[in-house]
């Protein structure tokens, strides 16, 4: 990861740690020798936004989004298998279905009128319940049944997903990391808590790392900092939210919404709980990630950081992820204060161009400033690749692919830069840039082995992952 140009014929590693790097195949060496087929082989990919439980759990559910029609849903949901006594449904898009709509609560209870469902929207800003959960689950207030947003979607979340046993907490991880390592992946970075105060199940997970097929690096989503520091993580957040989601018109902006000119979306928190939370968790020297998405909520969480520059200490302990409407003001602020941004380029694949989401709902000129990937590097800022899992695929050709093909050309990064994103940036986030993320002496012998070379200028990625190695171990 030197260059684009700089290549190997063969790795020496040694009890998992890379020895040696040699311009052609040694012809005579003590060593056991692994064939890797003739694929090309990169440092194992990394993904540094997840929300891994939600999306081990929603492997064993219904995936909503090959639905073309209500009647589509409602059949996947029938076939459903609950899991600890549940059903859970996501990737829902109404504006994929024939009907441009969500279904009501009475066709839901129709399909599954005793078992407790969750049907997750894409974006996972709103969803629904039947009856059968709705009645279950405790409220802080009684929301309007029907199509749930912010707390409301918030609470449905939490309750369904911290009333599973440890066994099947476990079993839910391991789903997860499998599907993790079939995208290529030897690293993933996942969200665990409910964005509040809660860690649900961090202390299960962290005494367990050592049993998963990947390595998670974990952020306790919450905001309570005391509480972080009794778990020992060296970081807080990852997706406790500034704002919502386009899609579902929660997410934050400076100017009204173009579709729903009456509303711009409104920030979750004040001005003042960020500056708290940042200068608390500085003080004592925790990295912060927060999510925000709209222009008005990044200007939120930059002042923050800005603010509280003086506690950084020089270190890189600030992230915004998903970081997509962006101002050419906002980008510079970014720049100054070492801001990462943590971006997910598959976002644009699926909302990008004039006809798609972001041009609906923002308009066509504003839809140009999401995912501003060439910007935000050609201006220093260290730009990581993540999935937001179970949101989009967890799969590091596509992101890179869409990183590298983007709807607006000008954003978009060249081959090299984009599986920089997957590879070195995203060790440099999380403090490893000696570790993995490179192939070189003394770095963990963590390999992506993909049936083509994705790094050939202009051609479409369409590699498929052959092998994966995590310390030199085949997964």
């Amino acid at each position: 990861m030197a260059s684009a140009e700089h290549t190997a014929k063969a790795i020496l590693e040694d009890k998992g740690i890379i020895k040696d790097l040699f311009d052609e195949i040694p012809p005579r060496i003590d060593a056991e020798r692994v064939d890797v087929g003739g694929c090309h082989v990169y440092p194992g990919f990394i993904d540094t936004h997840t929300h891994s439980f939600e999306a081990g759990i929603y492997s064993f559910g219904a995936d909503l989004n090959e639905a073309k029609d209500l009647e589509g849903v409602f059949s996947r949901l029938a076939e459903a298998r609950p899991l600890g006594g549940k059903v859970f449904a996501y990737r829902f898009d109404e504006n994929a279905l024939r009907e441009k709509r969500f279904p009501t609560v009475e066709e839901l209870d129709r399909v599954l009128p005793s078992i407790p469902l969750f049907l997750r929207r894409v974006d996972g800003h709103s969803g629904m319940v039947n009856t059968a959960a709705y009645k279950k689950i405790p409220w802080s207030t009684p929301p309007r049944p029907g199509v749930l947003k912010g707390r409301a979607n918030s609470e449905a979340s939490f309750w369904f997903h911290t009333s599973l046993s440890e066994e099947a907490i476990l079993k839910v991880y391991h789903a997860a990391a499998a599907q993790a390592v079939a995208g290529g992946h030897t690293v993933v970075h996942t969200m665990i808590g409910n964005g509040r105060t809660d860690p649900m199940h961090y202390r299960l997970i962290r005494d367990h790392l050592a049993e998963f097929s990947v390595e998670f690096i974990l952020y306790p989503q919450i905001t309570d900092v005391k509480t972080c520091i009794e778990l020992g993580s060296p970081r807080i957040g990852g997706c406790i939210c500034a704002d919502g989601s386009f899609g579902s018109h929660t997410a934050f902006l400076s100017e009204p919404y173009t579709d729903m000119p009456e509303t711009r979306g409104e920030p979750y928190h004040t001005q003042d709980f960020w500056d708290a939370l940042v200068r608390e968790a500085w003080t004592a020297g925790l990295q912060v990630a927060v999510h925000a998405i709209g222009d008005g909520a990044i200007e939120q969480i930059v002042t923050a950081y800005e603010k509280n520059a003086s506690l950084s200490k020089g270190r890189s302990l600030s992230e915004i992820i998903h970081n997509e409407l962006l101002t050419p003001a906002l980008l510079k602020r970014e720049s100054r204060l070492g801001i990462a941004a943590v971006m997910q380029p598959m976002f644009d694949r699926l909302w990008g161009g004039e006809s798609q989401m972001y041009a609906r709902v923002l308009g066509k000129e504003r839809a140009l400033s999401c995912n501003r990937l060439a910007s935000l590097v050609k201006n220093g800022v260290l730009v990581t690749g993540g999935s937001d899992w179970y949101i989009t695929e967890i799969d590091a050709g596509k992101g890179i692919d869409a990183a590298i093909r983007l709807h607006n050309s000008a954003e978009a990064l060249s081959p090299f830069e984009a599986v920089m994103l997957y590879t070195k940036n995203a060790a440099q986030l999380s403090g490893d840039e000696d570790r993995f993320g490179c192939l070189l002496p003394g770095f963990e012998a963590n390999f992506s082995c993909l049936s083509e070379d994705i790094l050939s200028p202009g051609k479409s990625v369409t590699a498929q992952v052959v092998s994966v190695y995590r310390k030199g171990n085949k997964l």
